[in-house]
């Protein structure tokens, strides 16, 4: 009896001993594994984990590494057939399990489920720092706000950050609760004061403190009328101007959307675009990428807002689409121009004023014999319009018919009397060797100007 006693003894030290050193084997398998998957070389993880699976085959780290290395070598077959061989080795409820199924959902695009899956996982395990930077990550792109500030909030219950702060700050300033924000990235400034990242959003935040009044006041307006696309356009003209451009380009898409038919919103949605590094969005708005906020005046965005909001009541008359045509050449957007010139003639197929605005915006197109052909078309239907008259010396001028520019800039002077339209007929008179008249034209035009100063 003592024999069989000694001898389940010693069997049992035996076992003992190679259990200790089964576990020692996969503790050193899993410290390099975590090694590998630090510094991102998936194929040397992917050798690791599977070795660590011949010793564990429940090892959720391992097979999680394995999902995460198909995923990275774009292998989703292979990731979906691990998670299907994992779910047969083990079939526990279990946190990397249900991370790793989300990851899948998220390689087939399907950010809901991966969404769920993830707040499964967090259900199991609420301290996986890993995962709630996945659900903060993922519910950003999807502008889901309030959603990304939950994920933040218990990132730094877990563990406070200057990352963590100022990312939270960030969505805050989203949620336009800006004492709230301000807070966070005073906190970010306090954790690490020498963070680049953390300084150059502290500038950002700066300018934007000397625009909040202005801001609150729109933020407390848009609440009570958060269908105007007016007021949406002026917080993101605000927005532009206090250089958040993020912000600005929201409110801009906002308002295009409210107001199809207006064009504010699609010039500050093309100036917010190229502060953003994104100008090929810009021709899809049909807005030349040389647009620039201090260029445009601001009277003549208040004329766009005013055109703008006329429209919205008046969108049967050519006058308004005509008026904001010219404002539209003014600033050099013609594709815009022409867009507004041809609603009009729509409208009222005889609005010369609308062929006007059309020659002129495909003169800036590069379409000088189409142009030439719209403008006459608008002196022949209204000999006293002084802009096509104008408009049509100016493309003759383009073309070397210096005689012909001359009689169209005549018409125009005898019909209004223009600085444009003197200095461009003296150059004419020039040209063919006037030069008297020439000098009497830079007379007048000096005249025009002492007058307009007065």
């Amino acid at each position: 009896m003592r024999l069989v006693i000694t001898g389940l003894a010693i069997f049992a030290l035996v076992l003992s001993a190679c259990d200790r050193a089964h576990k020692r084997d996969v503790d050193a398998l899993s410290a390099r594994l975590q090694h590998a998957l630090r510094h991102r070389e998936f194929p040397e993880a992917e050798k690791i984990a599977r070795q660590i699976l011949l010793l564990a085959s429940n090892d959720g780290e391992a097979w999680g590494a394995i999902v995460e290395a198909r995923l990275q070598a774009n292998d989703l077959e292979g990731a979906e057939k691990t998670l299907g061989d994992w779910r047969v080795s083990d079939r526990k409820a279990n946190s990397k399990f249900e991370e790793a199924s989300g990851d899948i959902a998220l390689a087939h695009h399907d950010q809901q489920s991966a969404i769920l899956r993830w707040q499964k996982a967090l259900g199991i395990d609420p301290r996986n720092e890993r995962v709630l930077r996945k659900v903060a990550e993922l519910e950003h792109e999807r502008q889901h706000w309030a959603e990304e500030e939950t994920a933040w909030n218990a990132l730094i219950k877990l563990h406070d950050s200057a990352e963590s702060r100022l990312r939270r700050a960030l969505i805050r300033r989203q949620l336009r609760r800006w004492e709230d924000a301000m807070a966070d990235l005073q906190m970010a400034r306090s954790l690490a004061p020498q963070n680049t990242l953390v300084q150059d959003w502290s500038q950002r935040f700066e300018r934007l403190g000397k625009f909040l009044d202005e801001i609150r006041e729109l933020d407390a307006n848009i609440n009570a009328s958060p269908a105007d696309p007016s007021l949406l356009g002026d917080r993101a003209l605000v927005f532009l101007r206090a250089g958040d451009a993020e912000l600005a380009l929201a409110d801009a898409e906002g308002a295009r959307k409210l107001a199809i038919w207006a064009v504010r919103p699609k010039l500050l949605q093309a100036i917010a675009l190229l502060e953003l590094d994104r100008a090929d969005e810009c021709e899809r708005l049909r807005v030349r990428t040389s647009i620039r906020l201090a260029e445009l005046t601001p009277e003549t965005l208040e004329t766009l807002r005013r055109l703008d909001g006329q429209i919205s009541v008046e969108r049967t008359n050519p006058e308004l689409f005509i008026s904001r045509a010219w404002q539209l050449n003014e600033i050099g957007q013609p594709l815009l121009a022409q867009q507004d010139a041809q609603t009009a003639l729509t409208l009222d197929h005889k609005a010369a004023g609308a062929l006007a605005e059309w020659s002129y915006a495909l003169t800036k197109l590069g379409q000088a014999d189409e142009a030439l052909n719209k403008i006459k078309l608008a002196t022949d239907l209204d000999p006293h319009l002084a802009t096509a008259w104008q408009y049509r010396g100016e493309i003759e001028m383009m073309r070397g018919e210096t005689v012909s520019a001359i009689d169209s800039l005549s018409h125009a002077l005898q019909l209004n009397q223009t600085a444009v339209a003197l200095q461009k007929r003296a150059e004419c008179y020039r040209k063919i060797g006037y030069n008297a008249r020439a000098e009497e034209d830079l007379r007048a035009l000096q005249d025009l100007t002492a007058r307009a100063m007065r």
